[in-house]
């Protein structure tokens, strides 16, 4: 092979690794790096589908987040078992889903967690349904050698569900209030809140204070402005906005339409 060539294959090789690299360090100081808004032409395609990391692995300290969207194939694959512990929020169903050797089919809007160490997977409820969904996982750059200890240790399939649209039992005074998916003291400190907005003078999180942990911010709709560490940026649906440890955000509502986003932390 000529020399020429192999020089063009190196500088190609530079480039796709610095293209890699931008996507999984976001830059210190400059808030649009914590920001990702979506398009399918940044998304990596596969056998099934497609997937979009809105936070890769290497970007969060024990946080990953994407969206799957399955529309070839049943399943993507069989059931199995990890230490690391994951959230699925169904962005469009039906969906058939696992957890230890149960099965039930979830709708648009369900939340399910599989706790670390349980056997789970989600497939295609039939081959001409396409379905979407929001993986929110708990993991490190390097490996987990022992499993999150779960706050119920006998837990069961329904204690791993909580369904928002159908969900009575929102905190807070009148339309602006919150729902808990995800608590905590039954996931080893990985937590996720639904919030609901409707005022646009309401600013999260109430307490503006540098946090000790990370969090991200999933947009399901309406537009809202984000700061961090003073700078600010606008972000709508299907867009995700991640503070690191140490650094201070907030969020405000912006635009008519409700806003409506999940927040995730762990500790």
């Amino acid at each position: 092979m000529k020399t020429g060539t192999l020089f063009s294959i190196g500088i190609l090789l530079l480039s796709l690794h610095a293209k890699a690299q931008n996507r999984q360090y976001a830059v210190p100081g400059n808030i649009e790096s914590y920001i990702d808004r979506f398009e399918l032409r940044t998304s990596d395609m596969n056998g099934n589908g497609w997937a979009h990391y809105y936070i890769p692995r290497g970007m969060g300290d024990t946080l990953t987040v994407k969206m799957s969207c399955v529309y070839l194939g049943k399943q993507t694959h069989a059931p199995h078992v990890h230490h690391e512990d994951e959230s699925f929020y169904v962005v469009r169903g039906p969906v058939n889903f696992h957890i230890n050797g149960e099965e039930r089919i979830f709708n648009t809007g369900d939340f399910v967690y599989t706790p670390s160490g349980s056997s789970h997977n989600i497939q295609r409820v039939s081959e001409q349904d396409t379905i979407k969904y929001l993986v929110i996982k708990r993991e490190t750059a390097g490996h987990v050698d022992k499993p999150h200890p779960v706050g119920k240790p006998d837990y069961t399939f329904d204690d791993c569900i909580t369904y928002p649209s159908k969900h009575t039992e929102w905190t807070g005074a009148g339309n602006d209030a919150q729902l808990v998916l995800l608590d905590r003291h039954f996931a080893d400190g990985f937590h996720i809140v639904m919030t609901r907005v409707t005022d646009s003078d309401k600013v999260f999180p109430h307490a503006d204070s540098r946090r000790p942990g990370q969090a991200a911010l999933y947009i399901l709709s309406g537009r809202a402005t984000v700061t961090l560490d003073g700078q600010s940026s606008s972000i709508g649906a299907d867009n995700t906005f991640y503070c690191p440890k140490n650094a201070t955000y907030s969020l405000t509502k912006a635009g008519t339409e409700p806003l409506v986003f999940l927040t995730v932390t762990t500790e």
